[in-house]
């Protein structure tokens, strides 16, 4: 039995990915929701936000793609064991 694959978001943080597709639908909520931000003191921590759900989209984007292709043995870790955690 395959273990959940898993992404690093841009602060190294390595992130289980339980229910890809969920993780995708939530991942574009947090994106729509951070577009919608207007006052002027929350936009700097909005854009940096952004980019991070953004990243994050695109990975899980990545994650499913290569599932669907049929690549899920390179996928079981998706690249980082968990007890053995990448710099």
């Amino acid at each position: 039995m395959a273990s959940n694959p898993y992404i690093r978001d841009l602060e190294g943080q390595l992130i289980e990915v339980t229910d890809l597709n969920e993780a995708i639908r939530q991942t574009a909520g947090y994106i729509c929701i951070l577009y919608q931000q207007q006052e002027p003191a929350l936009q700097e921590f909005a854009k940096k936000r952004q980019r991070y759900w953004k990243d994050i989209f695109q990975q899980l984007g990545r994650l499913k793609a290569k599932l669907e292709a049929g690549e899920l043995s390179q996928l079981s870790t998706g690249g980082f064991p968990p007890n053995n955690e990448q710099s």
